[in-house]
């Protein structure tokens, strides 16, 4: 399976110090190299631009698709490559994307999509993060969810926590 991300997730992982729990919870992710070079830009977070001039070895950079899918054409380049590559290799592949268009473009295109709220409600069920507090953390780095969203998750992570322990 492709694991397929662009920079948003990569970049809030950064800056709350949770890189580390992509391959535990995904195993390898693949960026486009456009995601790549986002990610070194001057203005990227000064913790994912040392992460990226060092990548670990269950990252894999990809060169990005030669020609852009048409529907990709009003977004940034980091999300049409990282969409083009998944097509590429749809029924293999899904995407980690919290841009909005991008999200919309990519389910149309009938490629599965996850987000950095859905991977984190998913390390807390498995214990690698503590799901409040993570929360919190990147709240405060700026990234946008709704209220009704964070309710959902924190109510699966609650659930989930109450199957594993009753009597939590």
């Amino acid at each position: 399976m492709w694991v397929i991300s662009d920079n948003s997730a990569l970049s809030a992982l950064a800056e709350i110090g949770l890189l580390e729990i992509l391959p535990r919870i995904l195993g390898r992710v693949t960026i486009p190299a456009s995601v790549a070079s986002e990610s070194q830009h001057p203005s990227a977070p000064i913790a994912l631009r040392a992460w990226i001039a060092r990548p670990p070895s269950w990252l894999t950079v990809e060169p990005d698709p030669a020609n852009l899918l048409e529907e990709t054409h009003a977004l940034g380049a980091g999300e049409a490559a990282a969409i083009t590559l998944a097509w590429n290799h749809r029924g293999s592949s899904y995407l980690i994307m919290d841009e909005k268009r991008g999200r919309a473009v990519a389910r149309t295109l009938g490629l599965p999509v996850t987000g950095l709220l859905a991977i984190l409600v998913e390390a807390a069920i498995t214990g690698e993060v503590e799901f409040d507090d993570v929360l919190s953390r990147l709240l405060a780095t700026g990234f946008r969810l709704s209220p009704a969203l964070m309710e959902e998750a924190g109510t699966k992570v609650r659930n989930a926590k109450e199957r594993q322990d009753p009597t939590a």
